[in-house]
């Protein structure tokens, strides 16, 4: 089948690709959260996702999606105590890499998200290697960018990255997700994911919040951590210069390791219940556009 850009002048397909694009873009925004994307003038919380995604200063939001260069930024603001320590970095993975790893590890590209893009080795010598090398260099080849409207991915160069595994009675260690603005926070705090993922959020005092941000998960109560604190003074330390964005952090055993940095929480799908939240959300903030390094 011939593409657009083979019968039609660049100019015109271009034109035309953008177009597509746009409607592509009102129709799933107006599916996920039942109401019509205005991104000329956003209000709520969402449609601010979504002036991000697509007036963002992608260059900059680039270096922060990217996991391993945020590393450096991590070190500079708060100190490389918090860095889950790297055991390489390399373009692809293949079984002379993978006979000097160690038997538990965690591989993930680092320009992606989701269970396509990680792997938790628990046990090396009981592994499928084939497979978890074929998947990892699957995914660090998926234009994870494009697939998901969310261009600054694809300005990453892509990577494999190789962790060292976290020591935990679960799966994967519960996430704490800060949603820091200007004057407030909160914390999403998830558990289970990739098995049974159930998800809270809390005020800055641990107050349990009665609505929920994804309402297809239910709820799962936490003791705050004693460091709690802490976790917020690193949360607001790598937050600084936004107007808006989630810091993700982990808590093993009483040690904080930072996660990554998310400038667009969700892609900009995650519907709350009730509503009215998006808009309260929304409210709290207040896009600094003349922010050169955070918008076109």
């Amino acid at each position: 089948m011939l593409k657009i850009k083979e019968i039609l002048p660049e100019s015109i397909a271009t034109k035309l690709r953008c177009l597509k694009y746009e409607i592509t873009r009102n129709y799933n925004f107006k599916k996920y959260h039942n109401y019509k994307l205005c991104i000329s003038s956003p209000k709520t919380f969402n449609e601010k996702l979504y002036y991000r995604k697509y007036f963002g200063n992608q260059e900059f939001m680039a270096d922060k999606a990217d996991k391993y260069l945020v590393r450096d930024y991590v070190e500079k603001k708060v100190g490389k105590e918090i860095l889950i320590p790297l055991l390489g970095c390399y373009d692809v993975i293949d079984e002379s890499i993978w006979s000097n790893l160690p038997e538990k590890f965690v591989l993930k590209t680092n320009h992606g998200s989701g269970s396509d893009h990680i792997e938790i080795v628990k046990s090396k010598s009981e592994s499928n290697k084939h497979l978890i090398i074929e998947k990892m260099n699957k995914a660090v080849r998926q234009s994870f960018g494009k697939l998901n409207h969310q261009p600054f991915y694809d300005l990453i160069e892509r990577k494999i990255l190789v962790e060292e595994y976290l020591e935990t009675e679960k799966y994967t260690p519960d996430d704490y997700k800060f949603h820091v603005f200007k004057n407030e926070v909160f914390i999403q705090v998830d558990v289970g994911r990739y098995t049974e993922h159930k998800r809270s959020l809390y005020d800055v005092n641990w107050r349990k919040l009665d609505f929920k941000l994804n309402s297809k998960y239910d709820f799962a109560s936490k003791d705050k951590p004693e460091n709690l604190d802490e976790m917020i003074a690193i949360a607001r330390a790598l937050a600084e210069g936004y107007d808006y964005v989630r810091i993700d952090l982990y808590n093993v055993h009483g040690k904080i390791y930072f996660g990554e940095i998310t400038q667009t929480h969700g892609n900009g799908t995650e519907n709350f219940e009730p509503p009215s939240k998006d808009l309260e959300w929304g409210k709290l903030w207040i896009l600094d556009k003349n922010n050169k390094n955070l918008y076109k």
